[in-house]
């Protein structure tokens, strides 16, 4: 029996789909861990930003804690934060917060260098706050945690809103 050259036929296009399917399949979620893993590092860039910006500014006012204490590095002259730098990446909502971050709860001059001054509020990372965030230490080390140092700035008030 002799066969034709007329096509291909309906096995080999289902085998090609199906194989097509498969690598999209593999490349979709691993395209998007990467892509938030992209967004966690720019957040703790920001945070490092924070921390250089803050080793030059005058020393915080009573009423320059928390996420004020950021908040004032933009209003310096000249300014030694953008405005850009307070807004996690993590973040796709267009709130009016000046800052996505908390500051210290108390002046940093007096913390440790292992204690956090600044973190993630609680939603930047996730909806729940179950996927932690970055914290920046005193000592200007960036960690980036789901509970441990993230949950006991956030629950446990070494940084405030």
């Amino acid at each position: 029996m002799r066969r034709r050259n007329a096509g291909i036929t309906l096995v080999e296009v289902a085998a090609g789909v199906t194989l097509v399917g498969i690598v999209v399949a593999l490349l979709v979620p691993a395209l998007s861990r990467s892509a938030r893993f992209q967004r966690v590092v720019e957040c703790e860039g920001h945070l490092r930003t924070m921390y250089g910006a803050q080793s030059k500014a005058p020393p915080p006012g009573p009423s320059q804690i928390g996420s004020a204490y950021w908040t004032r590095l933009t209003e310096t002259t000249p300014p030694l934060l953008s405005k850009e730098t307070l807004r996690c990446p993590m973040v796709d909502t267009a709130d009016a917060a000046a800052s996505h971050y908390l500051g210290p709860c108390e002046d940093p001059a007096k913390a440790g260098a292992k204690e956090p001054i600044g973190c993630d509020q609680e939603h930047n990372h996730s909806d729940d706050g179950k996927e932690g965030g970055n914290v920046l230490l005193k000592s200007g080390e960036v960690v980036t945690e789901r509970t441990g140092v993230w949950f006991s700035a956030t629950r446990h008030g070494k940084c405030r809103p």
